[in-house]
């Protein structure tokens, strides 16, 4: 791993998981309230490490990977860890849609990846997530402030990453299968 600032908040944000994890099963309500401000600010190393990366030159090829890595990592343990808490929430097939977009994307870079192919994330992959966790951190707040708007307000974010993530996925599938067929080919 290369040591620059877009990577050690890629890096930081595995950290935060078991921060937030901790913090969102506890009993007690300050504790429960490091929840969403964990998550809050793991998703803003997500938006930090590319700009940094880009402003100060120092994208490399382990970031490329590492970042939509721990993005697919961090989203899934959110989607599965705030349904397992609030179940009342977001429905389970949501999750499934989301987490399942998220394991065939890991799949098809990792088989993609034998054959030398580098795919990058694109627009609409970057804003679908960035959906997720915005819809993520609002639900999370809310689940304190038990406020119909809020809790609207996520799970309007929700759907409309999921419906992106979803058509994100589609793409890259469509991508990957051209892909391969044409490395296999060869």
């Amino acid at each position: 791993m290369t040591s620059n600032i877009p990577n050690i908040l890629t890096f930081s944000r595995l950290l935060f998981i078991p921060v937030f994890l901790y913090a969102l099963f506890a009993g007690d309500f300050e504790a429960r309230w490091l929840a969403p401000l964990a998550f809050g600010l793991a998703a803003l190393t997500d938006c930090f490490d590319g700009y940094f990366a880009r402003k100060l030159n120092q994208e490399t090829e382990f970031g490329k990977l590492a970042d939509p890595t721990v993005d697919r990592l961090f989203v899934a343990v959110a989607a599965v860890a705030v349904y397992l808490k609030f179940q009342a929430v977001i429905p389970i097939w949501l999750v499934l849609v989301i987490v399942g977009r998220d394991a065939l994307m890991s799949l098809g870079w990792m088989a993609l990846s034998r054959y030398g192919v580098k795919l990058r994330v694109s627009m609409l992959g970057k804003t679908a997530t960035g959906f997720l966790m915005s819809a993520f951190f609002i639900l999370l707040a809310d689940v304190e402030l038990n406020m119909l708007l809020v809790r609207s307000a996520g799970l309007l974010a929700l759907y409309i990453g999921a419906v992106l993530s979803a058509i994100s996925g589609y793409i890259y599938l469509k991508m990957g299968i051209s892909t391969f067929r044409s490395k296999q080919a060869n």
